[in-house]
């Protein structure tokens, strides 16, 4: 499994090398299709501001989130962000875009600096997805909303309640799993259900409660000092 995960990661996980540059390139062309079911799923709207973990080449971005006020993305793969960079140049050069090359298990964010966050065949890439998903529920604001690809349906048995490698060391989930999984991180309101894309990929959609901002203003109210008069 471990050659397997090498090349399997190289190839597509994490592009690198010669190797990268062509999984790199192939994965343009597979993406569009999980770019444009996304889309349709979190019907973005121009006040929004994006963030997608996992961002390739930015199809995503490019695509389908011009309209967007702000967008984000994130990549391991300096391949990756130089194809995403060169893509959105103008967006980041008048300020309205960034691509930055980071881990998605410590997100270069504030929290909630976002109100959409999503992540499309990243997750089963990374070692840790639980932690990528709390950084994910980290910086999105109250009231905001996710939306992430776990895995391929029906690739786990159903009385599964957590993560499983395949052989080629990608985590795949079932529903079960998913739904704990995206409740784990801090998600409510969580649906689980299958993109309208060849992989028969596993969606998860969920929010970050709007109760986020009253708990954050009621704890500065504790904590704030009291002056004496």
């Amino acid at each position: 499994m471990r050659l397997r995960r090498k090349f399997w990661g190289s190839f597509f996980g994490l592009p690198e090398g010669l190797l990268g540059r062509v999984g790199a390139r192939l994965m343009r062309r597979v993406s569009r299709p999980f770019s444009e079911a996304m889309s349709a799923v979190l019907e973005l709207q121009p006040a929004d501001d994006l963030l997608d973990v996992g961002c390739g080449s930015a199809g995503l971005l490019v695509d389908h989130a011009a309209h967007v006020r702000y967008v984000a993305g994130l990549d391991a793969s300096e391949l990756q962000v130089t194809m995403a960079r060169k893509r959105l140049a103008d967006r980041i050069g008048s300020g309205t875009a960034e691509i930055v090359l980071a881990d998605a298990a410590a997100l270069p964010w504030d929290d909630g600096r976002f109100s959409v966050v999503t992540a499309v065949n990243v997750l089963k890439f990374v070692p840790d997805p639980g932690q990528a998903l709390r950084e994910m529920h980290r910086v999105l604001r109250p009231g905001g909303r996710v939306a992430v690809t776990l895995g391929e349906a029906e690739q786990v048995p159903a009385s599964e309640t957590a993560a499983v490698a395949n052989a080629w060391g990608e985590w795949q989930w079932s529903d079960a799993a998913a739904r704990l999984a995206m409740e784990d991180a801090g998600f409510e309101d969580v649906t689980i259900s299958v993109m309208p894309v060849f992989s028969k990929a596993l969606l998860a959609r969920g929010a970050k409660s709007a109760a986020s901002a009253i708990e954050a203003t009621d704890d500065a109210a504790d904590t704030a000092p009291v002056t004496a008069v």
